[in-house]
C-alpha cells in the first residue's frame, strides 16, 4: 500500500497550548479519508502544517512522496486543491470568472476550463448564480464554489477543512456525491464533525483530542470492532415490567435498559448469538406478547463519542494515580 500523506510524530506548541501532541497517520493512496475530533482538537493545525502554511514544533510530514518544509516551495501543491473551511474570493468576481482565474493559475487551456467550469457549477447548484459577484453569495455558496474551485483542475490530492460545515442537506449530499465519486481516482482527506458524513464515504479514519491521536482504522472495521451485539424488544406496555425482569435474569444476557421504543438487550461477551436464538422464545413461553424484536445497529456518531469518554476515563484514572 502507497501512502499519500504520511504523518510522524507531529507536534506543534504555541505561546499558550501544545494543539499537537506526538500524533502519527497515514492516508493510503485513493482513498477518502476523514479526520476527526471535537473543536480545538488540532483538526485545522494538522492541516495547515501539511499544506506548509504554517511550521511544525516537531515530527515529520510526508505528501506525495515530497517533505514538508515551511518556507520552502513544494512541487506537490502543482498537484492538489486545499479548500478551507470559509473560502474567500474576490468580490468583484463572478463565480464563474473565480473559476476562470483558477483556471489561468493553473495554466489549464482556456476552451477545456470553460467546460469543466460550467460542467462543475451545473453540477454544484451554481449555475443559475454563475453570472453574480460573489459578494452576493451566502456562506454555503462560497462553499460550494469552492469545492469547485478545487475540482476544477483534477488534483491527484484533495484536502478540504470541514467542506459541508455551512450547506443545508441538499448541498451536502450534492458534495458528499462529488467527493465519493474521486474514490480510487484521487485521494481526499477531510475533517468533518458531521459524523454520518464520515461514515458515508470514508474508506478510513482518524480520532484526535486536545492534539492527541485516539485511534486511526479503517471505517468498517471501527464499527465492527465497537459495535456492541444489542436487540431492541417490543412488548405490550403490561408486559413491560416482566420482560425486563426476565431478560435481567437470562443466562446471555449483560444488560437491560428502558428505551422510548422499548427494551434495549445487551448481550454477554460471546453470547450474541445464544441471545438471539433463546431470547424470543423464552418471552412468548413466558406468556409476553412480543411486536419487536430486532438488532439494534451502532454508528460512527455512538462510536466516536464512546472513544472520548473511553479517553477522558483513562485520563481520570492516570490523574489520580499520579497524585497518589
Amino acid at each position: 500500500m502507497t501512502f499519500v500523506i504520511e504523518v510522524h510524530g507531529l507536534e506543534k506548541s504555541f505561546p499558550n497550548h501544545t494543539a499537537l501532541k506526538g500524533i502519527d497517520f497515514k492516508v493510503p493512496r485513493g482513498s477518502i479519508y476523514g479526520f476527526l475530533g471535537p473543536n480545538g482538537a488540532g483538526k485545522t493545525t494538522a492541516i495547515k502544517i501539511i499544506l506548509g502554511l504554517i511550521a511544525a514544533s516537531r515530527g515529520q510530514v510526508k505528501v506525495l512522496g515530497e517533505e514538508i518544509r515551511f518556507g520552502q516551495q513544494m512541487s506537490w501543491l502543482k498537484k492538489a486543491g486545499y479548500l478551507p473551511q470559509d473560502p474567500v474570493f474576490p468580490d468583484n468576481l463572478t463565480g464563474t470568472e473565480v473559476l476562470e482565474l483558477v483556471g489561468e493559475i493553473y495554466r489549464m487551456e482556456s476552451r477545456a476550463c470553460t467546460k469543466r467550469a460550467a460542467g462543475l457549477l451545473q453540477e454544484l447548484r451554481l449555475e443559475e448564480a454563475a453570472g453574480r459577484k460573489v459578494r452576493a453569495y451566502s456562506r454555503g455558496m462560497k462553499q460550494r464554489l469552492g469545492l469547485a474551485a478545487v475540482l476544477l483542475t483534477d488534483p491527484e490530492l484533495l484536502i478540504l477543512d470541514e467542506p459541508v460545515s455551512a450547506l443545508d442537506p441538499e448541498g451536502r449530499y450534492k458534495i458528499l456525491k462529488a467527493i465519493e465519486s474521486l474514490r480510487g481516482r484521487a485521494t481526499v482527506f477531510f475533517s468533518s464533525h458531521i459524523l454520518a458524513d464520515v461514515e458515508q464515504v470514508c474508506d478510513r479514519l482518524a480520532i484526535i483530542k486536545e492534539g492527541v491521536k485516539l485511534v486511526e482504522a479503517e471505517t468498517k472495521e471501527l464499527l465492527q470492532r465497537y459495535a456492541m451485539e444489542q436487540y431492541i424488544v417490543t412488548v405490550s406496555p403490561r408486559y413491560r415490567e416482566q420482560a425486563f425482569s426476565l431478560l435481567q435474569q437470562h443466562d446471555s444476557v449483560r444488560e437491560v435498559s428502558s428505551i422510548d421504543e422499548g427494551l434495549l438487550v445487551t448481550s454477554q461477551p460471546g453470547k450474541a448469538d445464544l441471545l438471539a436464538e433463546k431470547l424470543l422464545p423464552a418471552l412468548v413461553n413466558a406468556g409476553i406478547t412480543v411486536t419487536e424484536f430486532r438488532p439494534r445497529r451502532v454508528g460512527l456518531e455512538e462510536i466516536f463519542f464512546k472513544i472520548l469518554e473511553q479517553n477522558s476515563t483513562r485520563e481520570a484514572v492516570n490523574n489520580e494515580n499520579f497524585a497518589d
